[in-house]
C-alpha cells in the first residue's frame, strides 16, 4: 500500500516540526506496534467510488458507495455492514469497539504518543481480527504501511486511494467543527490539526468545509 504522491508523506516532516514532536517516538510506537500486533491483514482492493466518513458526520450516515470510517466516526454509521474499514489511533471508543465486534477490519496507527491508545486497542481484540498497520514515518518497516496522511479522516482519504478507489466522497469533514466522533481531544490544538488535513486533502484534489 504506496502512497499515491510522494507529498503525502513528506508533509509528516512539516507537521512533527510544526507541532514539536520527535520522529524517534514515532519510529518507537511503530516498532512496538509491529512487534505486539500479529493479526492477520485484510485483504482488500478498491475501485470506483469509496465513501469517507468523518468525526464531523450526522448521524445515519448511509451511501451507495462502501464506506470508509475515521476511528470514532464509524458510530454515525446507520448500517455496519457498509463499513470496509475502519482508520484508528486507537481512541475512537466506544464506537470502535462495535466495530470490532462486528468483526469489520481496523487499520490502526502508530505516532509518537499513542502507545497506551494502540495497546487498549489490541487488548479487546481477538486474533482472527484483520487489522493493517500504519506509520508516519519515512523508514521502511516490515509488515507496516505510510500512505500519508496526518488525522484519522484525511489518513483514511491517503489509505482509500492507495488501495485503488478512483474516487472519493466525502461526509463529515470540516475546517471548523471538531466533530461529535472525535475523541477526547483539546479543542484548540485539534482545529490546528484540521488545518493540516485541510492541506493535505487538497493534495489529492479534495476540498473540506469551512
Amino acid at each position: 500500500m504506496q502512497p499515491v504522491d510522494a507529498r503525502l508523506v513528506q508533509v509528516q516532516n512539516e507537521i512533527r516540526e510544526a507541532f514539536g514532536w520527535s520522529l524517534e517516538s514515532d519510529i518507537d510506537s511503530a516498532q512496538l506496534l509491529r512487534s505486539e500486533c500479529t493479526n492477520p491483514p485484510p485483504a482488500i482492493r478498491l475501485s470506483g467510488t469509496v465513501t469517507v466518513v468523518g468525526a464531523a458526520a450526522p448521524d445515519g450516515v448511509t451511501s451507495p458507495h462502501p464506506i470508509i470510517a475515521a476511528d470514532g466516526a464509524v458510530g454515525a454509521v446507520a448500517d455496519l455492514s457498509q463499513v470496509i474499514l475502519v482508520v484508528s489511533d486507537g481512541d475512537g471508543s466506544p464506537h470502535l469497539e462495535r466495530s470490532l465486534n462486528r468483526g469489520i477490519p481496523l487499520c490502526l496507527h502508530a505516532h509518537g504518543d499513542n502507545i497506551t491508545s494502540w495497546r487498549n486497542v489490541i487488548s479487546i481484540m481477538d486474533s482472527t481480527q484483520e487489522v493493517i498497520l500504519t506509520h508516519q514515518t519515512p523508514n521502511t518497516i516490515d509488515g507496516m504501511y505510510n500512505p500519508g496522511g496526518f488525522t484519522d479522516g484525511d489518513r483514511a482519504v491517503c489509505i482509500a486511494f492507495a488501495l485503488g478507489a478512483d474516487a472519493v466522497e466525502l461526509i463529515g469533514f470540516s475546517t471548523g467543527d471538531v466533530g461529535k466522533w472525535s475523541g477526547v481531544t483539546d479543542v484548540k490544538r485539534k482545529l490546528t490539526k484540521l488545518t493540516w488535513m485541510k492541506r493535505i486533502l487538497a493534495i489529492l484534489g479534495l476540498e473540506v468545509e469551512p
